[in-house]
């Protein structure tokens, strides 16, 4: 057995079978995995599983979709159990001869290919497996928070409406009402900087829906020792506009600008005119809205990272946390400022003095700790 292996959502073992195993004529090893009590969840999700998801195109897309994990069902004690299969390979960032953000051109073309057949995919088959709730919205353990009915029920326009009330009320100011004590006020981006980017109102081409995979990044592509590319982590799969999955896979990759000139274009001709009508137009709504989705989960993500960790506000080791926390929340903050209407971002050492004071005070109030020292811009223990 190897792991766990890296994952937000879920805890994951790879594991060798033995050969009387009634899967190991289909497999080689099988990815177990245990979901992650207490996790947050950034994104919309529309499936209740990636079991479900993989299960659904395994019967019906195989032809379609040939590189996504094989899932079986074994009667475990009464009781059906999905198991996946485990990708041999190595994932997409770690291919030896990239250079940089580049991408070699043999993966890129794979890429292209999976959009292709994802629009391909007739989404009225998935559909009637999840889908959306009232947006209240209520919190399902077992999936985490619903995509609201207008993001779903609508056209492309409809759909950016909801990806951007879910961020911005739910995924961000949810939490932030809970512990976060407003973080994104205390760096400079007022409360009416987030409402006025939920009330823009782009008007978007209507595109068909389409099956979306919605985290198209290089640690989800998996490289086989033939070279051929699998797409694997379907958690937040859902049904929308297909130029989101394309404006999250560009976010995501930070392709060197010629190549991403070049997919785009490429992408335009894989999906088709229809799924591509309006796109380039549309394109740039999509990735401000990325921008600032980013901003607001890498907030959650540095709060969440510095209160569970064992280091104390104040010593060395807290100020190294703090430099690289700042960087990370810096850069966003950065990217985020123009769709925001922010004129201008902290600095770093400004984004380092809000956490230091945030992390102290939420540590002394969970833990009742000493208070720290006061923040210098570089840490009381810093250089």
């Amino acid at each position: 057995m190897e792991g766990p292996l890296k994952g937000y959502h879920h805890q994951t073992y790879a594991v060798r079978l033995d050969p009387a195993s009634p899967f190991a004529k289909d497999f080689g090893r099988l990815k177990l995995r245990e979901p992650r009590e207490g996790v947050y969840w950034y994104d919309m999700r529309w499936f209740p599983s990636e079991d479900l998801v993989l299960r659904l195109l395994d019967d019906h897309y195989r032809d379609r979709l040939p590189h996504i994990p094989h899932v079986r069902n074994l009667n475990v004690q009464g009781q059906w159990t999905a198991f996946l299969g485990f990708i041999e390979g190595v994932t997409l960032d770690r291919m030896p001869g990239s250079r940089g953000a580049r991408v070699a051109e043999k993966y890129v073309g794979q890429i292209v290919e999976l959009f292709r057949s994802l629009v391909a995919v007739d989404p009225r088959l998935l559909e009637t497996f999840g889908g959306p709730f009232p947006c209240g919205c209520e919190q399902h353990e077992a999936t985490g928070p619903q995509p609201t009915r207008a993001a779903v029920q609508g056209g492309s326009t409809a759909f950016l409406r909801g990806l951007t009330h879910f961020t911005v009320r739910h995924a961000y100011e949810d939490r932030q009402r809970a512990s976060l004590h407003d973080l994104l006020t205390e760096l400079g981006v007022p409360r009416s900087a987030l409402a006025a980017f939920e009330r823009r109102r782009p008007q978007l081409t209507d595109r068909p829906r389409a099956l979306l995979h919605g985290d198209l990044h290089r640690k989800n592509f998996i490289v086989d020792p033939d070279g051929a590319l699998w797409t694997i982590d379907w958690e937040l799969a859902l049904i929308g506009d297909p130029l989101y999955d394309l404006a999250t896979h560009l976010h995501l990759m930070a392709y060197p600008e010629d190549q991403e000139e070049n997919l785009i274009g490429r992408w335009e001709k894989a999906v088709g005119e229809d799924a591509a009508a309006g796109a380039r137009e549309d394109l740039p709504h999509y990735r401000a809205y990325k921008r600032v989705q980013s901003l607001c989960t890498d907030v959650i993500r540095a709060a969440t990272r510095l209160l569970e960790s064992p280091d104390v506000p104040g010593t060395r080791a807290a100020y190294t946390r703090l430099r690289g926390t700042s960087a990370l929340v810096g850069k966003v903050l950065d990217a985020a400022r123009e769709p925001l209407g922010v004129e201008k971002a902290p600095s770093r050492p400004a984004v380092e003095g809000v956490f230091h004071d945030w992390w102290r005070q939420a540590r002394e109030a969970a833990h009742g700790g000493t208070p720290a020292t006061t923040h210098s811009g570089q840490g009381s223990s810093g250089p």
